[in-house]
């Protein structure tokens, strides 16, 4: 319950009442009739559904429509999954529709889908996987029945766009329940005749009509031609599974007819560019070999000339060879003596160097050498004073002295380590003198226990 002493704002309240709608209702099915419908730049749908009581507006994003498989046309019956939410900008109520289907198509639509699906996953449609049309087409396979409306289409376009076409007709039922595997058959004929491309269509229907061009059989073979094939089925806005799997889509069995084959008139007035060009270029051609003959003629000398000029490019040559000799031999003489020249002064210049090197690294080395000595004597000399200022000796010298049992050897280090009475040895810098102990004590305190602990 809202509590009355709560004021919202406008936009709070249109919050509230959307989030209250999609938790009250979450996803319901509605059925109706499209009242309007637009499709917006971005690819989101907008349309109105109604019955002779009630209308409401509503959204379908791109999203989800691109998974419809048809545009909904006003009038049309449709059956929506979607959930109520308020457009808070307007504070209008609308159904934000999920999954919009014909009404009455049932499964049928949903198995659409879930097969889309499928091969989409399976890569099936994928535009990698779609050949290029020829770019001219002379034999043509048309796969369809003999009386759809279709086929008609096919012929007239032919017939006006590009009589040049050799075409031939595979039957097959397009509708009912031997129409996908003859399909099938039919394509499996066309594809192993031997046409340069193949056109698989049929006129436009419902779902149920259409149905034959969504079998996964048929799918799968329009993917599996080997020849490039465009599919047509229906009009503008029916779009089967078969087109998707198609190297080519066509709105229409017409515009299939169109874009298979090149108008005849763009192949005549090719062939007379062509045939210009080569006229062009024959004659271009023609004319230059006709200078070259000529330049030729101006070149042609009798036997007795060319016999004449041989002999005078041999008696000049003669000539000319000693003096082209002689002029190699010095060219070569002086290159190896500069050669030896500059040889002779690299060599020079690096003995030298080498002998600089050796003076300044012996030099170096007896320098480093005496400085070594140096320092290794005077860290002997420090270390000799250390040692002498703690030698025993001079610790005597100080005034001190260390006892020893009369006839023993061991040192006395503590009052413990004697008895009242005991004869000790004391020893100090110049001799030792006897003593005996009279009596002893402990010291106590900081000194001691740090002698203690040194023991």
């Amino acid at each position: 319950m809202i509590d009355l002493k709560t004021v919202f704002s406008v936009s709070q309240l249109a919050r509230y009442l959307n989030d209250h709608l999609r938790n009250e209702f979450g996803s319901i099915r509605i059925q109706g009739e499209v009242a309007s419908f637009t499709r917006a730049t971005s690819g989101h749908w907008y349309l109105a559904l109604k019955d002779e009581f009630a209308q409401m507006k509503a959204v379908m994003f791109r999203q989800r429509n691109v998974l419809a498989g048809f545009f909904p046309a006003v009038g049309d019956k449709v059956e929506v999954l979607a959930q109520l939410a308020m457009y808070e900008q307007r504070g209008e109520l609308q159904l934000m529709i999920d999954v919009i289907k014909k009404a009455g198509q049932g499964n049928l639509h949903e198995q659409y889908l879930q097969l889309k699906a499928k091969l989409t996953q399976e890569g099936l449609f994928d535009s990698a996987r779609k050949r290029p049309l020829p770019s001219v087409v002379f034999n043509l396979g048309v796969i369809t029945s003999l009386q759809a409306a279709a086929l008609a289409d096919v012929r007239q376009a032919l017939a006006r766009r590009a009589p040049h076409v050799q075409y031939s007709v595979y039957h097959t039922a397009v509708q009912g329940d031997q129409a996908a595997a003859q399909i099938v058959e039919a394509l499996r004929k066309a594809d192993s005749a031997g046409h340069q491309a193949l056109v698989l269509c049929r006129g436009g229907g419902s779902l149920e009509d259409l149905w034959s061009f969504n079998v996964e059989a048929v799918v799968r073979a329009v993917a599996a031609c080997k020849t490039p094939i465009v599919v047509g089925v229906g009009h503008e806005t029916d779009v089967t599974l078969a087109e998707f799997a198609a190297d080519l889509r066509a709105a229409t069995p017409t515009a299939a007819a169109e874009l298979i084959s090149r108008p005849t008139r763009e192949l005549l007035a090719e062939i007379d560019n062509l045939h210009t060009g080569l006229r062009k270029a024959l004659r271009h051609r023609a004319q230059m070999l006709v200078q070259r003959v000529d330049r030729a003629e101006l070149g042609l000398l009798t036997p007795t000339a060319y016999l004449n000029s041989l002999e005078s490019r041999l008696a000049n040559a003669t000539g000319r060879l000693p003096y082209v000799v002689n002029r190699g031999i010095a060219r070569e003489s002086n290159a190896v003596q500069v050669l030896l020249e500059s040889k002779s002064l690299e060599m020079n210049a690096a003995q030298n160097a080498a002998e600089r090197n050796i003076q300044y690294f012996d030099g170096a080395l007896s320098s480093a050498q005496r400085r070594g000595i140096a320092a290794l004597d005077s860290r002997l000399d420090r270390l000799s004073s250390v040692v002498e200022a703690v030698s025993p000796q001079r610790t005597l010298e100080r005034g001190y002295a260390f006892l020893q049992p009369e006839h023993g050897s061991t040192v006395v280090r503590s009052v413990m380590d004697v008895q009242t009475g005991d004869a000790l040895r004391a020893t100090l810098a110049d001799g030792e003198i006897l003593v005996n102990v009279r009596e002893k004590a402990e010291l106590r305190g900081p000194f001691t226990e740090d002698s203690k602990n040194s023991r």
